[in-house]
């Protein structure tokens, strides 16, 4: 999910730095085996990695373990991506406006305007990825924001890459198929939920998530991948 940023205080990223006494759980070394404590190293993405719970009370929930194990799945090439493109990327327990700065989404409505951020685990924006434990319909939020992340800091000229003649032509011979209404919201907003989507799914290895979507055409789906394929490698 995309965070509005237009309603938002004018600050600057320093006036919502991280006190110190905040809790920071710090990753395990490079070559520990995994343990499921949400602290498996990962990699270059550690330098925007914000762990924020207390790793001396134990270990977080089980969705914050998964949230931090999906970014140390990604292939290097987006982690350097997102190392470079991003400012922050911050996980911990509760929805959105429970982490990092973003308490001023507290009470706002969603763009759908049909519930309020309180609701939802994952947020994009501002260059940054929030990620909480709160149950999502999502199979996996943290790929769902890194989708919405890629789209924005991968494109040219301050742009999205859903927004391109390529995307948007695929995007279009979708909407006849597309089984959730959350995907054909007006403007450009199913078409962005839809390219988050959809990179979720295939770099999860949840294909068949990726043909439901599609309600059901393998054809559309494979096109989709194809295109994921060749712009990431995935």
């Amino acid at each position: 999910m995309t965070a509005p940023v237009v309603d938002r205080p004018q600050y600057t990223w320093r006036d919502f730095e991280l006190d110190d006494d905040r809790p920071r759980a710090m990753p395990n070394p490079p070559d520990a085996p995994r343990t499921g404590d949400g602290l498996l190293h990962c990699g270059r993405l550690e330098r925007i990695l914000h762990r924020q719970w207390d790793a001396r009370q134990g270990p977080p929930s089980a969705d914050a373990v998964r949230a931090v194990e999906s970014l140390a799945r990604l292939p290097e090439l987006l982690k350097a991506k997102l190392a470079e493109g991003l400012d922050g990327i911050y996980v911990g327990a509760g929805g959105v406006p429970d982490l990092d700065d973003m308490g001023y989404l507290r009470g706002a409505p969603l763009p759908s305007g049909r519930a309020t951020w309180d609701i939802c685990a994952g947020a994009y924006g501002d260059s940054k990825i929030v990620v909480g434990d709160r149950p999502s319909p999502t199979p996996d939020v943290m790929m769902h924001e890194v989708g919405h992340a890629l789209d924005d800091v991968d494109a040219p000229y301050g742009g999205w890459v859903s927004d391109s003649p390529e995307f948007a032509a695929l995007y279009d011979r979708c909407v006849p198929m597309l089984a959730s209404g959350f995907h054909l919201q007006p403007g450009d907003l199913g078409r962005k939920e839809f390219f988050a989507d959809a990179f979720a799914a295939i770099v999860s290895r949840q294909r068949p998530a990726l043909v439901d979507m599609l309600g059901g055409n393998t054809r559309l789906a494979l096109d989709v991948m194809l295109f994921f394929n060749r712009r990431y490698g995935i």
